[in-house]
């Protein structure tokens, strides 16, 4: 499956700039893990911070590791400040271009959140999605306890020493 083309705005430095899906992910091997929010509770303590921790051992495999979430620009940056994150890049896919052509959008009114990302991570090469680790019970209705069991990194680095 080929990824959606797209562009993220992004606030870098003061000033904004158009990154787009062939900017990150041409002709490249990447790791995405897509999460519903910035400062909410398991991305905050759990899904974010793993990916940081173990970035490293993911750099063994792969050109560049990316945290993305319905989120604009601003609460992404101030999110990777909060949380001390200096590895791991944040895509902020503020208008969900992104996770819409990823089929990975769904309703989170019931919440107030409006339109999120379904929690996932994904082993992208050259704007083509090899492997997917997608948590089960995806729906609009609500009726999903947030599941966190395959999207985490662990999931992911084993499925890429195996697969080396």
């Amino acid at each position: 499956m080929n990824i959606p083309y797209c562009t993220f705005k992004t606030r870098v430095l003061g000033s904004w700039q158009d990154v787009t899906t062939d900017d990150l992910f041409k002709n490249k091997k990447v790791v995405v893990f897509a999460l519903p929010g910035a400062f909410t509770p398991t991305c905050s303590s759990k899904h974010l911070p793993g990916y940081e921790a173990k970035y490293d051992e993911l750099k063994k495999y792969v050109d560049e590791v990316y945290c993305l979430s319905v989120n604009d620009s601003f609460v992404m940056n101030a999110w990777a400040k909060d949380q001390k994150i200096e590895k791991v890049k944040m895509i902020p896919d503020g208008n969900a271009d992104f996770t819409q052509g990823m089929d990975m959008l769904v309703d989170k009114k019931h919440l107030g959140f409006a339109y999120r990302t379904w929690r996932y991570s994904t082993l992208i090469i050259n704007n083509e999605v090899v492997k997917m680790f997608a948590e089960p019970g995806k729906n609009d209705e609500g009726t999903d306890s947030d599941p966190f069991d395959v999207s985490d990194v662990d999931t992911i680095l084993k499925y890429l020493q195996e697969a080396k």
